[in-house]
């Protein structure tokens, strides 16, 4: 199958203007030859100069063509002063790269499972993408390329070898799941959840799960489509009764078609029984911690039945699967033990981490949370309940940073928990930190991306 495109082809997918060139030239272009960031930009590479609030890459396009791009697409009218460069003329470079991708994917059958949520995304897309590639080549989107931008690069990437794909779909606010669905074209869907992230941008979980929900449709457009549904979240009836497409459920609490039974956690690794349509069945253990992980085991596991995987192969690639980096990954130090969950966080998973940190054996059980983002005028209340929460669990110590690290303290001193501590800078945290924590202590760190809490993991690091 053919991998390049055309010049014409790309002109054809965005109505471009060709600048600088003959449209009838034989140009090809790789797919993985489009860039979008001239720090990385290579020989032979055509130019996507994408526009944001506080950029242009159009000011970017003289360093593309000095390190070697043959091309550029950008917004402006530009005429380049050089012979052998070409210009395509747009009027949105974001929406010409996805329509780039649409194109694209459509060259390929190639089923692809969409996964989005809440939380979980990231972790669920990576255990579908282990246990598929013990029987299939599987493309995946790469790491936490989940948005307008990161989705239509990854596609970029999809290969006549591949036999099944797997994207994670995330989203700000309404409109950007349906787009994503748009270019994707996704066969499977996987809603892992719905929690209050992005409560200040949509005001409403009600709005989050209508954001969510918006996959639905482009399942709905073949009666053997599947869409897969924690049963256990509450708004799962709310999604089955707008899907005509297949659904399958996975859950713990309410009977569901992948359900986890005899659950034992025994704080660094959980094991249970997974069992399908209530007769088969099979021992798992996993060697990270979570409850939420079990969660994340039924919804991979769902969308790998769906393409024939056998319960054999889904215990191969969850056993041997390890969380992805600044995700619950633990750290045993001279000084004190991590819990590194850096990567994001709401007020739900927050709740559900500090829920973690209480199970694990050993000294004290500490808590550094940085500030949880994009809440809006629900940020002081959430960050006061989350305070509350780890005092209702007696944790034994709270450490917060960040602007609304006040009202975390304030939420755990109400609830009583003494040992709480609020600071603006992180330095100084850590000093703070330094001297508190024991050998044998357990500390969980964690906060949205922005807040960069993995400077926290690397100072206690160094304390060896």
């Amino acid at each position: 199958m053919q991998s390049y495109l055309s010049l014409q082809e790309i002109l054809k997918a965005t109505g471009g203007r060709l600048i600088n060139l003959c449209e009838d030239n034989k140009v090809l272009i790789h797919p993985r030859q489009i860039c979008t960031d001239t720090r990385v930009i290579k020989k032979g590479d055509f130019f996507v100069a994408l526009k944001g609030e506080h950029f242009d890459g159009s000011d970017f396009i003289h360093e593309a063509f000095i390190k070697g791009a043959i091309g550029a697409m950008t917004e402006k009218l530009f005429l380049p002063p050089w012979d052998d460069f070409f210009i395509v003329q747009v009027r949105n470079t974001l929406k010409a790269l996805q329509e780039i991708a649409k194109f694209y994917r459509q060259r390929f059958s190639v089923p692809i499972i969409a996964v989005t949520g809440s939380s979980g995304k990231t972790t669920v897309k990576e255990l579908i993408a282990r246990i598929l590639s013990i029987r299939y080549p599987t493309f995946k989107s790469f790491g936490n390329f989940n948005n307008q931008i990161g989705i239509p690069l990854s596609l970029l990437n999809l290969s006549p070898e591949h036999k099944v794909g797997v994207v994670e779909l995330g989203m700000n606010r309404r409109g950007e799941i349906e787009n994503l669905s748009r270019i994707v074209q996704p066969r499977v869907g996987v809603i892992t959840n719905v929690y209050s992230s992005h409560l200040g941008m949509l005001g409403s979980t009600l709005e989050i799960a209508k954001a969510k929900a918006e996959i639905i449709p482009f399942l709905n457009r073949e009666k053997d489509n599947f869409l897969i549904l924690n049963k256990d979240n509450p708004w799962s009836d709310f999604f089955y009764k707008l899907a005509t497409c297949k659904v399958l459920t996975f859950g713990i609490e309410k009977e569901a078609d992948f359900m986890a039974c005899n659950i034992k956690d025994e704080g660094i690794k959980i094991s249970f029984e997974l069992v399908f349509f209530k007769k088969d069945r099979v021992s798992l253990t996993l060697n990270f911690p979570g409850l939420f992980n079990v969660y994340n085991v039924l919804a991979a596991s769902g969308a790998c039945f769906v393409f024939g995987l056998s319960l054999k192969e889904i215990k191969e690639g969850v056993e041997s699967f390890s969380p992805l980096p600044l995700r619950f990954q633990i750290k045993k130090y001279t000084r004190c033990n991590i819990l590194d969950d850096c990567y994001n966080a709401n007020p739900d998973s927050v709740k559900i981490a500090l829920s973690v940190l209480k199970k694990l054996k050993g000294g004290k059980k500490i808590a550094v949370i940085g500030d949880m983002l994009e809440l809006g005028e629900y940020s002081s209340k959430m960050h006061e309940s989350v305070g509350e929460f780890a005092a209702s669990i007696k944790i034994d110590a709270l450490f917060a940073y960040g602007e609304f690290s006040p009202f975390v303290v304030e939420g755990a001193k109400k609830g009583g928990l003494k040992e709480s501590f609020w600071f603006k800078d992180k330095q100084e945290l850590l000093r703070k930190l330094s001297g508190y924590v024991k050998s044998k202590d357990w500390v969980l760190v964690k906060g949205s991306r922005k807040m960069k809490m993995e400077e926290i993991v690397e100072g206690l690091g160094k304390l060896q």
